[in-house]
């Protein structure tokens, strides 16, 4: 099997952050104001936004970039940078543990209109190495390569994974015993898969254990990991959707939601219902009908006049 190669990856540094003394201290502190706002939104939304390892797993084991951006796991992480403020992010080179990301007309730059000749994206690289790092457990290093404030055409930067944690959260347990050299239960198109990958990882030469496969296993024998198993942070958005587009009105679709979202409390028994006027249950009822809030507005002060 041919070496997939890695892309013409940049050596050059990604600088520090850009002096504050550039430019007018107007522009100085819009560029903090900006920023703060930034790190505000990713100190909010990080948290909250932890992948399961077998999500994580679909996207390492995805070999070419067409099937990167099919995963679940890359359309969140670009949706997720963009609605963080981090621009329209998409991957534009792969090879197995290095990826490059660029990012044009990168918002992330307008923060700093005097500056000019340097790299001015540290909050984008350090967003980049807290998503990897920590939401899906994968040790990296990340280096801004282009600078639209540099004079490049388009921000861009390289992902290199530590590869014993890429291999500790990509293989799983049928993986592990292709390398001990015992056939998991699978048929042959998913063991011909397995083995594809594993060769493409250099774990496998031939299909024999290779010098790195060797030494992973001997490795991890000695690292015994209980894999979490938990909904990635995108399910209920999916779910939510589902449900948009298989009521055919507003309120039907209001109130799966409203159940869909709510967390009971299994402490305490269930307080009774309260009871409601036939004018509110005349509105409920008939909100479960309407398909929108201005069509039920409309019903309501249509009925008061």
């Amino acid at each position: 099997m041919a070496d997939p190669g890695l892309p013409p990856f940049m050596t050059n540094s990604a600088g520090g952050p850009p002096p504050a003394m550039d430019g007018s201290f107007g522009q100085s502190m819009g560029a903090f104001g900006a920023l703060l706002k930034l790190q505000q939104n990713i100190s909010d939304k990080f948290p909250k936004a932890k992948v399961p390892w077998n999500e994580t797993r679909k996207f390492l084991k995805a070999s070419t970039i067409e099937q990167i951006r099919s995963t679940s796991l890359y359309k969140f992480h670009m949706k997720f940078f963009k609605d963080i403020g981090l621009g329209n992010m998409q991957l534009i080179s792969y090879a197995p543990m290095h990826y490059i990301f660029a990012v044009p007309n990168n918002p992330v730059c307008n923060f700093y209109p005097a500056l000019q000749n340097q790299k001015v994206c540290v909050a984008t690289t350090d967003a980049l190495h807290r998503f990897f790092r920590e939401d899906l457990e994968l040790e990296c290093s990340v280096e801004e390569t282009e600078c639209i404030k540099n004079g490049d055409p388009y921000c861009k930067f390289k992902v290199d994974l530590q590869p014993i944690s890429a291999y500790q959260v990509m293989l799983d347990d049928y993986d592990k015993k292709i390398l001990s050299g015992i056939r998991p239960p699978v048929d042959d198109t998913e063991l011909r898969d397995r083995v594809r990958t594993l060769t493409i990882y250099k774990l496998l030469d031939s299909g024999r254990l290779s010098e790195i496969g060797n030494a992973y296993m001997q490795f991890a024998s000695n690292m015994p990991v209980q894999e979490k198993v938990f909904d990635p942070p995108w399910k209920l958005q999916e779910e939510l959707s589902s449900i948009a587009e298989s009521h055919n009105t507003f309120g039907g679709a209001f109130g799966a939601m409203a159940q869909k979202i709510q967390v009971p409390d299994n402490s305490a028994p269930a307080a009774p219902a309260p009871a409601v006027s036939e004018e509110t249950a005349k509105l409920q009822e008939e909100a479960k009908n309407t398909g929108s809030f201005a069509e039920l507005l409309a019903k309501m002060k249509k009925e008061q006049q």
